[in-house]
């Protein structure tokens, strides 16, 4: 069942994983999310799996490996190719992570956090400001969770991304679990994150279950963003909250493990558009679910 507009479109990740599940269902989601790097390094069954979806429904991008917090450059290479791929899935926005994934000569293989100073906000807005002239497609940058904090950070998580965006025009891919997560482990009101953030500045979402480490090695329980599970309850309050200050286009359901479990994603789409149906359809006084197809 499609719910009918204002409401944002609602689908998931694509993973090859899962394609020909993905493939049954189709007619399930309003949009699926494709992650640019697998069209970059996923070889050719991956590519053309990928491709055969445009046009039968519609695609966004997302990218894990432009590490736009490495302090060098950008890779020109690879925006070449994220700009090949976004006009080639006619994507109508290109996401990446506010993070950086490697140091020259040495791949990480981690999204890790950047300091959150004014000086290192400079180096990103004149970078996503170079993204921009590359990419002709609005750009997002998303919130990342992060173990650590860097001791020199100045300023708080939603400040730091209002200024980036503010001086960019750049909007917020809001990973809603990220948030989640982070307020557990690093002790902060998520909600008190979300009053903060600029008005609108959020332009999609993403939501995905994660599970609990409780090691006798570990102070107390850590959080962990594990793409594997059902999204908690106390993350679809969080979408609620947001949504009564910013529209976003899209909604995507992140899953990354336990691809047996593939069924619990129909399930997690149907309880986001419940949630939908709460806040934008009492809202706007609009039916809650519109006819199937």
């Amino acid at each position: 069942m499609t719910l009918r507009r204002p409401y944002p479109a609602v689908g998931i990740g694509y993973r090859a994983a899962i394609d020909q599940w993905t493939h049954d269902h189709l007619g399930d989601f309003d949009v699926l999310e494709i992650t640019v790097d697998n069209c970059i390094d996923g070889g050719r069954p991956v590519c053309s799996a990928i491709y055969d979806l445009v046009g039968r429904i519609p695609l966004i991008a997302h990218g894990v490996g432009l590490s736009i917090g490495t302090d060098t450059p950008l890779d020109e290479g690879y925006l070449d190719k994220v700009g090949e791929i976004v006009e080639r899935l006619n994507a109508p926005v290109y996401s990446e992570h506010l993070a950086f994934t490697r140091v020259p000569g040495q791949d990480l293989a981690d999204l890790l956090p950047v300091p959150k100073t004014e000086a290192v906000a400079a180096s990103i807005i004149t970078k996503v400001r170079h993204i921009q002239s590359r990419i002709p497609v609005p750009f997002l940058l998303e919130n990342i969770s992060y173990l650590f904090d860097w001791p020199d950070s100045t300023c708080s998580d939603a400040d730091f991304l209002n200024l980036i965006c503010r001086e960019t025009g750049a909007g917020l891919l809001l990973d809603i679990e990220n948030l989640f997560l982070n307020s557990r482990n690093h002790d902060f009101d998520p909600y008190a994150f979300l009053d903060s953030l600029n008005a609108g500045v959020v332009k999609e979402v993403h939501l995905a279950g994660g599970i609990t480490m409780d090691e006798d090695f570990l102070a107390r329980p850590y959080f962990v963003d594990s793409h594997s599970h059902a999204v908690p309850d106390e993350a679809l309050d969080l979408l609620e909250y947001a949504l009564k200050r910013h529209a976003p286009a899209n909604i995507i359901v992140e899953r990354d493990d336990r691809f047996e479990a593939a069924s619990e994603l129909l399930d997690d789409v149907a309880r986001i558009r419940a949630r939908l149906v709460n806040t934008i359809g009492h809202a706007h006084g609009q039916p809650a679910v519109g006819s199937a197809g």
